[in-house]
């Protein structure tokens, strides 16, 4: 079974693996510093969790691209670029790393117990299920968490 952010443990994983992350520790590829790359996943979280139901259908690359992610790869890949508006290289200083972390696992804490169904529209993927989202979150949240090497 695919790993989510909707199952319990398989969040507490992530929370406890966040624990283990400090200011100085350095990125195994990226520019990102820890700080940036909590911001930044604080920032996709807050806009998944808000995001409203897409009545959108598809691209045929969307449902490539998606094919690919949750029926083909088992991890998120090395050096993807997300939107502009999550990007924070340069844009958050070390001195909030404790409240972005802090943040960070707040957040997570968040996912097993929503009571109401994500079907927003991913910009790579076009609309996603609540399962695809669960599966995703969790992706990238290892993704960076490896990135970090916790």
């Amino acid at each position: 079974m695919k790993k989510s952010v909707f199952i319990q443990t398989d969040t507490q994983q992530l929370i406890d693996r966040a624990h283990n992350l400090n200011p100085v520790t350095k990125a195994n590829w990226g520019l990102m510093t820890a700080t940036e790359m909590l911001v930044h996943c604080n920032l996709a979280h807050q806009g998944i969790l808000k995001a409203t139901k897409s009545d959108k259908s598809a691209t045929f690359r969307q449902l490539m691209f998606k094919f690919v992610f949750f029926h083909l790869r088992s991890e998120f890949p090395k050096l993807a670029k997300g939107p502009k508006r999550f990007q924070t290289v340069g844009n958050a200083p070390d001195a909030s790393f404790e409240e972005e972390k802090s943040k960070f696992i707040h957040i997570l804490s968040k996912y097993p117990k929503i009571d109401y169904a994500l079907e927003a529209s991913h910009p790579v993927f076009g609309p996603l299920t609540h399962q695809q989202w669960g599966i995703f979150v969790w992706r990238h949240v290892d993704h960076h968490l490896r990135q970090f090497g916790v």
